[in-house]
């Protein structure tokens, strides 16, 4: 953790204005990264961010009930969850996705394709353990 004027400092996360300008952060992490894991997010922005990841180390598990297409399998290893993750956002049940890089991971909160926030976690225990997270719900996803 680094000092500043003597003291202990850390940014842990951001949530972003609207979720375009999430989107815009994820696009722009994108053109630098190298490898990429993304977890139940909406198709409609997977398939928007399936261009920016094709000369990536790239896997993705799709949200339940999704059938993998062509094209997401030309840039990466594909899976489909088992199981469904979800959260009460402001009175509404919403989907919980995530797109994880080395050092921060984006959590995207959707319902019926429409994206309600998006945010980071930036603290770099967590990002190393949400790594792990993958992992694991990669070996239990319907390959």
């Amino acid at each position: 953790m680094p000092i500043v004027n003597g003291k202990y400092e850390a940014k842990l996360s951001t949530v972003f204005k609207t979720p375009k300008e999430g989107v815009q952060a994820i696009k722009k992490r994108l053109e630098k990264a190298k490898r990429v894991r993304v977890s139940a997010i909406p198709m409609s922005l997977l398939d928007e961010l399936l261009p920016l990841v094709k000369t990536k180390d790239f896997m993705v598990i799709l949200p339940r009930g999704q059938k993998p297409k062509k094209a997401q399998k030309d840039v990466g290893d594909v899976a489909v969850t088992a199981s469904r993750i979800y959260v009460d956002f402001k009175g509404t049940e919403a989907n919980a996705g995530s797109i994880t890089f080395s050092d921060v991971m984006f959590s995207i909160l959707w319902t019926k394709d429409k994206i309600l926030q998006i945010e980071t976690m930036e603290y770099p225990k967590c990002v190393k353990c949400m790594h792990g997270t993958f992992d694991v719900a990669w070996r239990y996803a319907k390959k």
